[in-house]
């Protein structure tokens, strides 16, 4: 008993310490990023005094400037909403994971959530399911935030979950450690990522790896066979 103690203490210590160090992380990426704008903004041109070809020209850089500055401005957006999200989130859940009953390939209270998510956003239940089992063996697994930084049942990054985290529960909060939050925002982010013109690659956006991308449609393949 005393080592569970330990170990769960670790693991409390570990999960909240690695968050804590990823804000850190992400902090200085977003100064970054504004330190990118503001140079950015500095090289506007004044179209002040300026006529014909020149002005033209001023105008055309004014615009690819400004192109960078939005596709930096949405960045850092992702960043911050990620700090928000680590600095206001539970980062040790204390959900209770479903049974996995002899003979089931996937937690039978699971499948509505699954199927609702499937459902409202165009992708297959069982593909959601793979998913989930890969990353978290069904959310049996004590720590919800990987080594590579990842956070939650679904395993977000919480760059990305921040821009595609969605509220599956309809309880007026989107969370990476809350369960249908997470499979929502996985058929949310799968879709977004071309689910209905090519699975291959919308799994790919996922996880960049073939192997994952197989594995995925593997356990999928049983999921749906049974």
């Amino acid at each position: 008993m005393r080592r569970f103690v330990i170990l769960a203490s670790f693991i409390l210590f570990f999960t909240a310490n690695y968050a804590s160090a990823q804000v850190d992380d992400f902090l200085v990426k977003e100064q970054d990023i504004k330190a990118q704008r503001d140079r950015i903004k500095s090289q506007m041109i004044s179209l002040e005094g300026l006529s014909g070809a020149a002005k033209e020209m001023a105008r055309n850089e004014n615009i690819r400037l400004g192109i960078q500055d939005n596709r930096l401005a949405a960045i850092q957006k992702a960043y911050e909403k990620a700090i928000n999200i680590l600095n206001n989130q539970n980062i040790y859940s204390e959900f209770t994971s479903a049974k996995l009953v002899r003979g089931e390939k996937v937690p039978s209270e699971y499948i509505p959530i699954y199927k609702a998510a499937a459902a409202q956003y165009g992708v297959d239940w069982y593909v959601l399911a793979a998913i989930h089992e890969i990353e978290t063996n069904f959310s049996r697994i004590e720590k919800m935030v990987s080594y590579a930084g990842a956070i939650g049942h679904m395993q977000f990054m919480p760059t990305t979950f921040a821009v595609y985290g969605v509220d599956g529960n309809g309880d007026g909060h989107k969370s990476p450690w809350d369960l249908e939050d997470a499979v929502f925002s996985a058929a949310n982010y799968l879709a977004a990522s071309g689910y209905s013109k090519n699975i291959r690659k919308a799994i790919w956006h996922y996880n960049h790896a073939d192997w994952y991308v197989n594995l995925v449609l593997e356990k999928a393949a049983k999921i749906r066979s049974s």
